[in-house]
């Protein structure tokens, strides 16, 4: 799994140990990722499974595998219609 690195004050560093241990979880990458995944699915309005698919259909359309389809039938595949 890739890494990404963050540096925070000390006081929240002090938080995010204290909410992993009081929320149950194994260790503080843990809470961080449910925390991330829970912004992500705030600013998008996605679950991560619709935001595969999303991914997946602009994979395909990038690729022209949607090439002469219209918005309808893309949308019918997205499942938004």
């Amino acid at each position: 799994m890739p890494t990404i690195s963050v540096n925070v004050p000390e006081k929240m560093k002090d938080k995010i140990e204290e909410m992993s241990k009081e929320n149950m979880y194994s260790n503080t990458s843990e809470y961080i990722r449910a925390a991330l995944r829970k912004q992500i699915q705030q600013d998008t309005g996605l679950t991560p499974e619709e935001e595969r698919i999303v991914a997946e259909r602009l994979e395909k359309i990038e690729n022209r595998e949607d090439k002469g389809k219209t918005l309808e039938e893309v949308s019918k595949n997205l499942g938004i219609e």
